[in-house]
């Protein structure tokens, strides 16, 4: 039985419920995970609001050189991890290491800004007075993880807010709790005060709701689905809290005539079957002008029928298992769905039968349309639907049409198609000419409902702050 991390000591949930959790490779038994209550959240949060208090009257640099501390502790761990990554998640064995190694710049780069964060002073308009800015720690931080990527989310969340004087209270997926807990345990071999980082597993109904609308939680972060996140604003509103939400994307994907297409195939499949395409910024729908469909779908089909998909330790598997059953059945209904309304599935539709295990092939859908399901709702999993379309004026119109507005695609060499993709297209992110990939230097936000505020980057740091201002009279 698994325990949360409460004040720096791993305990006993109070709650007697629990969830089995299963390996989506496998589909054996790994572990017993509690499902918390109110009273172990209230805990969690007491005891990160007594640790604030000292540790946001500490300098910044000397918050980031206690931060820095965990950095060798998970380079020196980083296979351990990587086989929880394995065993929770069915994510290859390469593909976590990447990922747990980008953790490890994460705070290299989170920590540098205990030396270049500037705040303003502005000129008054009263004699023999001044005005200053000052940045201050938002408080006691919330945290939901999603399940795909719970290692580099949990370091989004906790670094930065660790370092800008916050203390932060995590709420793991309950489909991947270990990496959180491990590194959880790794935080004791540092010197990080007791309180500052505690961990609640649990359910977002009812550890997440408790977080969301706590009077002592200051910021609610969450990457999760549209829904989720819905639900969290909702909880928060009882109290006014900052919310962050990172949540689903649908995201478009434009080909055009002036493309080159064996790029485009490149980056759509290395971007498509990241994490079994469980990601929310993977291509979702694919617009292909139609001069250079019939070339780029046979160019696509040749590279996507190379996929190898299995056993996430041989080094040869380009990608892994599906979460879970659902998210499984998920997929493969959402296909089911797309050719009864018409669309034609050129390769794949299917669950792969490996007798145990979670798997689905790579598909290809074509002949899809604007009003099809498969179009609009989010896959999440290794099929990439086409579309056709014959001006770009329509084009921008189709990949602007969703709810979603997290991550685009554009693929093309023409100047003018470029400039007006970027200005054009309604999504927090547009990728040219490439694959995926959120620079920790950048900043990863999403328009309409894929969420509010953001992380990475500068701007991702500013999430954990607010603004005091001083007026300083010296008359």
């Amino acid at each position: 039985m698994m325990e949360n991390y409460i004040n720096g000591k791993f305990v006993l949930s109070h709650s007697d419920k629990t969830k089995e959790l299963i390996n989506p490779v496998t589909e054996k038994f790994i572990e017993t995970m509690p499902q918390s209550n109110e009273q172990d959240v209230n805990e969690a949060i007491a005891g990160a609001k007594e640790a604030q208090k000292e540790w946001a009257k500490k300098t910044m640099a000397a918050r980031s050189e206690i931060v820095k501390e965990l950095k060798p502790i998970l380079e020196e761990n980083k296979e351990e991890l990587a086989k929880i990554y394995v065993e929770e998640q069915g994510k290859t064995f390469k593909e976590a290491i990447g990922e747990i190694e980008r953790s490890i710049q994460y705070i290299d780069y989170m920590a540098g800004f205990a030396y270049h964060l500037e705040s303003e002073v502005v000129p008054s308009e009263i004699d023999d007075e001044m005005i200053v800015f000052l940045k201050k720690p938002i408080g006691i931080v919330g945290g939901i993880l999603p399940w795909n990527a719970p290692v580099f989310v949990l370091m989004r969340k906790l670094i930065p807010a660790l370092i800008a004087g916050c203390s932060v209270v995590i709420k793991p997926s309950n489909e991947s709790p270990l990496n959180t807990l491990k590194i959880a345990e790794y935080t004791q071999r540092t010197s990080l005060p007791t309180g500052l980082f505690q961990v609640v597993v649990g359910s977002g109904s009812e550890v997440g709701n408790q977080l969301s609308k706590h009077p002592d939680i200051d910021l609610i972060s969450i990457t999760g689905s549209t829904g989720s996140g819905k639900a969290v604003m909702k909880a928060a509103a009882e109290t006014v809290k900052k919310v962050n939400l990172e949540l689903g994307g649908k995201a478009p994907t434009i080909v055009t005539e002036h493309a080159d297409l064996q790029k485009a195939v490149r980056y759509i499949v290395q971007a498509r079957i990241k994490n079994s395409g469980q990601v929310c910024t993977c291509p979702e729908r694919v617009y292909v002008h139609e001069n250079v469909a019939e070339a780029f779908t046979k160019e696509l089909r040749a590279s996507m029928e190379k996929l190898q998909v299995g056993d996430p330790y041989d080094e040869k598997t380009d990608y892994g298992s599906i979460i879970n059953k659902e998210q499984l059945d998920h997929i493969s209904e959402l296909v089911a769905g797309a050719e009864k309304e018409g669309a034609k599935i050129l390769i794949g539709g299917n669950k792969i039968d490996r007798g145990k295990g979670y798997f689905f092939e790579p598909t290809i859908i074509t002949n899809a349309t604007q009003d099809m399901e498969i179009m609009n709702e989010e896959i999440f999993g290794p099929v990439v639907p086409i579309m056709t379309y014959k001006t770009f004026d329509e084009v921008i119109d189709l990949a602007n049409d969703s709810v979603y507005g997290l991550s685009s695609y554009l693929f093309s060499e023409n100047y003018r198609e470029i400039m007006r993709g970027i200005n054009e297209i309604r999504f927090g992110e547009v990728y040219v000419n490439c694959e995926a990939e959120e620079a920790i230097n950048g900043f990863h936000a999403g328009f309409r409902e894929s969420g509010l505020g953001g992380a990475d980057g500068r701007k991702g740091f500013e999430e954990f702050l607010q603004t005091t201002v001083a007026y300083l009279r010296y008359e």
